[in-house]
């Protein structure tokens, strides 16, 4: 992250770890001073914090989005699940000493 006086630009690794807060205060300082001089930089800082902005918020409605399914999914497991048991309520009413005692009549 070389950041040279002149009229050289800032690299986008170096405007990113900027905009990460990745770098000592030090060296913040000096993009900083670079960049109160170099429209061109300043510029491309907007269009790289525009696009994590973009980015961020993509991955927060897909996230939206997946917890929708999740939800979605576990409704239709607990009405699946009632169903069964509704279906099976005699295999759920008996106890493991029923199925012993019907084991010894049946044989």
């Amino acid at each position: 992250m070389r950041i040279n006086r002149s009229r050289e630009h800032l690299a986008d690794e170096v405007l990113v770890a900027y905009l990460d807060g990745e770098m000592s205060k030090a060296r913040m300082r000096a993009i900083r001073a670079h960049l109160n001089l170099c429209w061109k930089c300043r510029s491309a800082l907007a269009e790289l914090e525009t696009a994590a902005e973009d980015a961020s918020r993509l991955l927060a409605e897909r996230s939206k989005d997946e917890i929708d399914r999740s939800l979605q999914a576990r409704e239709r497991f607990l009405r699946w699940r009632a169903a069964f048991e509704a279906d099976q309520k005699f295999f759920f009413k008996c106890h493991p000493h029923d199925w012993v005692v019907a084991g010894c009549v049946l044989a």
